[in-house]
């Protein structure tokens, strides 16, 4: 290989355009701040169950529980590294989890950049920039910016090809030592994600394998595999793993995923590139550079043939976000076209300009529906059951979130009662035959523990297996036990519920809501209270009152005026276009007893509170009551929050 210094590339540009190359980097540093605001943006783009799933078993293996004897996973153990440091750094959510995995795209970027198959430095920026407008711009869409075991597998295969295998295929005068040994551990390391890569990482090792490393390929490989089998060691158990990450992934899971063998996995993975325009696009990238490669091999190019090969074995679950893997793996592919390219010319430079130009128009969020695209599928900073759960229990006390609901638990702060913190059929119907003496019941876990509140949503999964077919037990619970939230898959303890607290069976009698006369100069909106309320002798701490806005901004202040049966009286001004459609306006009181009041307009009007209707024809505003003791009551027929 013979590398191009930068110096000789800057003295072959003529004196009158230096200018040029300094404009050319000043433009690629807007790039990358563009790119680094853009990453940032994604910390909080889009929440995906899977990604739950993994942030929760990682915050409960730093709480001590054991991973696949006290926690149910299907994922290999190496999925919950990153999360296991995250966590013992302090508590994160989602956007926490996802700082690790954009550090991790960073330094595959960084691999691509520092690649021994590319020369000079215009070559190194379009490229990495090519790398990283793909990554920050379209592999969102298939989940690519989440903290899950295929994202970790994809930035891997990056770092592994960019570093180690492609450079051994083209030379192994690019290798060192230090490439060998970081290539393969990190090739060992795979399978520790998922089973399925044991193909791809077999196909590394051999491929990248050259006779005169051939001692340390073979003792740093043995060693990824031992420092895994370790980690499995620290943070779980190992019979556990072989019952739940292969014997169940294997026998089980494949009864309800009508899972597929032999030629039928070769025709996915067949299918898988040719089903559309993009993805021939990029077969026909792949077979392009793996030609490429084997023109550089002596013989029978049989190295490149099982790069194409373990490339193909990526796809046999799918082109989504389950072959993220293969798109990760194919930024790094075509490093081959710029192996040894001459000085790049003026012309060349120009071209480099205007791409960058291009990179810089779709990352800076100024096109027409870009900024748009991330606003509307944000992270929830909170959910309707999160502000319950939080509302009933404390930081240290558990809930249970079922079907597939694990970002509930990461949304209210508390972890799972069950080491089953989802439930799925095949968990049910591997409890039926254990293996190796592994078995997690969590029917008998949530039964011992008697959790304060549940979110049970009974999914029928994939419109197959209805809930009373695999969670029988846990539904007695339930019934025997919990109290539904009226039209929500909530379920609070009986004991802690009274009868006038305005939470009830979904069998109670129907109110409707409707909203109040609009506010006005002249009209004030009563403050209806709920018997139960006027009947509590506690004094009031808060109170939460539902505003209806029309979906609209409206203008002015208003005034909240309560009184009490002991002649108390309490005021307080509020701002109307503060007010949220649709949402509740918490109000802080002074800790004492008030029944009734009004809404009176100050500087302006337009607003409604919404109110529970019975049959009778009984109309009580939706307000939520905090009292100094601690207790707390709804108005029935109104939304928690």
């Amino acid at each position: 290989m013979i590398d191009v210094p930068e110096k000789k590339e800057r003295n072959s540009v003529q004196p009158s355009w230096r200018w040029f190359d300094g404009l050319l980097l000043i433009v690629f540093g807007v790039f990358v701040f563009l790119a680094l605001r853009y990453q940032l943006k994604l910390l909080n783009y889009m929440e995906w169950g899977d990604e739950s799933e993994t942030i929760v078993g990682a915050k409960m293996i730093a709480a001590g529980r054991s991973l696949y004897s006290q926690i149910f996973n299907h994922h290999g153990p190496l999925t919950f590294l990153p999360g296991l440091i995250v966590e013992k750094m302090g508590s994160f959510g989602v956007p926490g989890h996802r700082v690790a995995i954009a550090l991790l795209q960073i330094v595959a970027i960084v691999s691509l950049y520092f690649s021994p198959l590319l020369n000079g430095g215009l070559t190194k920026r379009v490229y990495t920039m090519a790398a990283v407008s793909v990554m920050l711009l379209y592999f969102p869409e298939i989940f690519g910016h989440m903290y899950k075991y295929q994202v970790l597998a994809g930035l891997m295969l990056v770092i592994i090809l960019a570093q180690y295998t492609l450079p051994s295929i083209a030379s192994s005068a690019h290798l060192s030592g230090r490439r060998v040994v970081v290539g393969n551990i990190l090739i060992a390391s795979l399978p520790f994600l998922a089973i399925t890569y044991i193909p791809i990482s077999l196909v590394l090792f051999i491929a990248s394998l050259r006779k005169e490393f051939f001692k340390k390929s073979v003792l740093a490989f043995v060693a990824g595999g031992v420092a895994n089998i370790a980690f499995l060691a620290y943070i779980g158990s190992i019979p556990g793993y072989f019952a739940f990450h292969l014997y169940l992934n294997a026998k089980i899971l494949p009864l309800y995923t009508s899972g597929q063998e032999g030629v039928q996995l070769i025709l996915n993975a067949f299918n898988n590139t040719t089903g559309d325009l993009a993805q021939f696009t990029v077969l026909l990238i792949i077979a392009a550079a793996t030609s490429v490669y084997a023109s550089r091999e002596k013989g029978l190019p049989w190295r490149s043939i099982l790069l194409a090969l373990g490339m193909a074995s990526l796809l046999v679950r799918g082109a989504g976000f389950h072959g993220l893997p293969y798109f990760y793996a194919v930024l790094a592919i075509p490093l081959v076209f710029f192996y040894q390219r001459a000085v790049p010319t003026r012309q060349s430079q120009l071209i480099a300009l205007a791409f960058t130009f291009v990179c810089i128009a779709k990352l800076s969020l100024l096109m027409p529906g870009e900024r748009q695209k991330l606003a509307s599928r944000t992270l929830p900073e909170s959910t309707e059951f999160s502000k319950l759960a939080q509302m009933f229990t404390e930081k240290d006390e558990r809930i249970v979130a079922y079907s597939f609901q694990s970002y509930q638990y990461i949304a209210a702060d508390r972890l799972p009662v069950s080491g089953h913190f989802f439930y799925l059929p095949w968990q049910e119907k591997y409890n039926e035959n254990p293996k190796f003496g592994i078995r997690i019941d969590a029917c008998k876990e949530i039964s011992d523990y008697r959790p304060k509140v549940m979110f049970i949503d009974k999914w029928k999964v994939w419109d197959k297996f209805p809930w009373d077919t695999y969670a029988s037990c846990i539904q007695k619970l339930m019934d025997t036990e919990y109290v539904q939230w009226p039209e929500r898959p909530f379920y609070i303890r009986k004991d802690l519920v009274t009868e006038d607290m305005g939470i009830s069976t979904s069998g109670g009698p129907p109110r409707k809501m409707h909203p109040s006369p609009q506010l006005g100069a002249a009209s004030p909106i009563t403050v209806s209270t709920t018997p139960g309320h006027q009947n509590q002798n506690s004094a009031l701490k808060r109170i939460g009152v539902m505003f209806g806005t029309y979906v609209r901004q409206n203008p002015g202040e208003a005034e909240l005026r309560l009184t009490g049966p002991d002649g108390a009286q309490f005021s307080k001004r509020f701002s109307l276009p503060d007010l949220g459609d649709n949402k509740y306006r918490y109000f802080d009181l002074d800790a004492r007893r008030y029944t009734a009041g009004e809404i009176a307009a100050v500087s302006g009007g337009g607003v409604s509170t919404w109110e529970s209707l019975g049959e009778t024809g009984s109309a009580y505003t939706c307000i939520t009551y905090e009292y100094a003791d601690g207790r707390r009551r709804f108005t029935p027929g109104c939304p928690i929050f």
